[in-house]
């Protein structure tokens, strides 16, 4: 799906991406860990060119990224982020515009295929007459994760998603994340490991823009190589999402 090789990103001379090369499978749940600030939400914008690369390289499908129209990339690439925007009206009106950038419509009607993007996300066909501005925080996530999906993307890049949100609502939207695994590829960026131990299907810790290790879930969480790794799942366990 995803070969990144010697990827550097390198906005105002600092080293955001340092030299990563790696493998993201198809149909894989791949989560991005570490601490703040050390480069993983910018890692993940590499991937659909919200971030351009300084240097190295990108492929999608085996064609550099570079090769796909933006737009084209990005119906293919959607993007969730940490908190969603949402526009003035009603959840269709939010979702019209989304599907406004769909590749083509087809024979589904228009009302069954907000429907089923609704239904993915984990809400109600009754919420399309909803002002998207009085919804909850939770609600408007998984707004955000119905009008990605109206694309019919390949894979669904979640920056943070449940950050901002309180217990009930995060439950929820792991709910979600777990029903959208099975026909599509998901990379996530998440801090909360329980979580991403929950969801994924691999995990790569980034520290200071560098992948410091990448493995299987399993093996990542019980069976850690490197002594870095070691001492965050510690540091977690111990003080919980504040490592």
């Amino acid at each position: 799906m995803f070969k990144l090789t010697d990827l550097c990103f390198e906005p105002s001379g600092r080293l955001v991406t340092d030299h990563v090369t790696l493998d993201i499978p198809a149909g894989s749940c791949f989560c991005f860990v570490g601490p703040s600030g050390c480069g993983k939400s910018s890692l993940i914008r590499l991937l659909n060119r919200l971030n351009v690369k300084t240097s190295g390289e990108v492929l999608f499908d085996g064609k550099p990224i570079e090769s796909y129209d933006v737009r084209v990339l990005r119906r293919q690439v959607a993007m969730v982020f940490q908190k969603t925007c949402v526009f003035e009206g009603t959840v269709r009106d939010n979702l019209m515009l989304a599907l406004e950038l769909a590749d083509e419509i087809d024979d589904l009607s228009i009302e069954t295929r907000l429907a089923q993007c609704l239904s993915a996300a984990g809400l109600p066909e009754s919420a399309l007459s909803v002002n998207a501005e009085l919804m909850s925080g939770g609600e408007q996530q998984r707004l955000g994760i119905a009008r990605a999906l109206l694309t019919r993307p390949k894979v669904l890049l979640l920056d943070e998603p449940t950050a901002s949100l309180d217990v009930e609502a995060t439950q929820i939207v792991m709910q979600t994340i777990k029903s959208l695994r099975s026909d599509r590829t998901i990379v996530m960026v998440n801090h909360h490991l329980e979580e991403v131990e929950d969801v994924a299907t691999h995990v790569a810790m980034v520290d200071k823009g560098r992948i410091v290790e990448v493995a299987d879930v399993d093996s990542f969480f019980n069976n850690p190589r490197t002594e870095r790794v070691k001492a965050f799942l510690a540091a977690y366990r111990r003080y919980g999402d504040k490592a």
